[in-house]
């Protein structure tokens, strides 16, 4: 249903591990989503409240910690909610960045 509301891409760049320096290692892929740049506060994964520059929707399940880079920036994901249905299917996520 939302499939055809994702008309922006992105690159996420997932974290899949620790290098032997302590640095996030990542694998790149482009993903459809829907972007909205509005700015709100919301609560990052240690519940300090931050302020989000934007938020998507997709369908891909990005995680706290991951980049995903849209009009040549990087944004560092802050929190991820998910949105299902009534028989609890998921329908989408929400990312704020």
């Amino acid at each position: 249903m939302i499939e055809n509301k994702l008309s922006q891409t992105v690159t996420w760049k997932q974290v899949t591990g620790v290098n032997a320096y302590g640095e996030n290692t990542t694998s790149s892929s482009t993903i459809a989503v829907r972007w909205e740049g509005r700015r709100r506060l919301v609560r990052d994964t240690q519940g300090r409240e931050v302020i989000s520059e934007a938020r998507i929707f997709t369908l891909a399940a990005i995680s706290p910690g991951d980049l995903l880079t849209y009009g040549g920036r990087d944004w560092p994901v802050i929190s991820v909610s998910e949105s299902r249905d009534m028989a609890g299917a998921l329908l989408f996520y929400e990312v704020a960045l």
